[in-house]
């Protein structure tokens, strides 16, 4: 069974000046108590990560292990609609095997990973990417380029471009998870 791309358009800027050095912290420390203290602040903005429900004081019972990976799924919905996924499903693979010929990396589709000390923030343990306005801007020129110089790709990269150009128009970026 193959894995499928979601993409969501993410307030890069807003989780990196409020929230991202605590979920540095968290990782490094393997401690959840101010992540926990971030979703009780703020439970009003957040939602289910899974359904897009939002979350109410009875949020704990849905964790399934109590680790920064899982209540950091939670606390970064404040920056993002669960709801609302523009990523690229099942079409990933083929997408990916494009872009590796092209450019011998298919990071356009995924981003940057979340890495503190080591430690990965990967709440669904199979990927997770982030991509800032700017990369998404760049990577979407990237995008561009290729289809002027090879259209053959279109059908294939239209939903990249999707993707991109839906973050780009609200001047965001991405949170992409597998």
């Amino acid at each position: 069974m193959s894995m499928e791309h979601k993409a969501f358009v993410f307030d890069y800027d807003a989780f990196t000046s409020e929230f991202s050095s605590t979920l540095e912290t968290a990782l490094i420390t393997n401690n959840t108590e101010k992540l926990v203290s971030f979703i009780e602040q703020n439970i009003d903005f957040l939602k289910d990560p899974y359904e897009g429900e939002p979350l109410d004081n009875n949020w704990q019972s849905m964790l399934e292990i109590d680790d920064p990976q899982q209540c950091g799924d939670f606390a970064i919905t404040k920056f993002y609609d669960p709801q609302n996924d523009v990523g690229l499903g099942y079409s990933w693979e083929k997408i990916q095997n494009i872009l590796k010929e092209e450019f011998g990396i298919p990071w356009i589709i995924f981003g940057d990973s979340f890495v503190a000390n080591k430690n990965y923030f990967d709440p669904g343990k199979m990927g997770s990417y982030f991509q800032s306005p700017t990369l998404v801007k760049q990577n979407l020129s990237l995008i561009k380029d290729l289809l002027e110089q090879k259209p053959q790709y279109f059908s294939v990269l239209e939903g990249v471009i999707k993707m991109l150009q839906n973050a780009l128009a609200q001047n965001l970026g991405l949170y992409v998870a597998f």
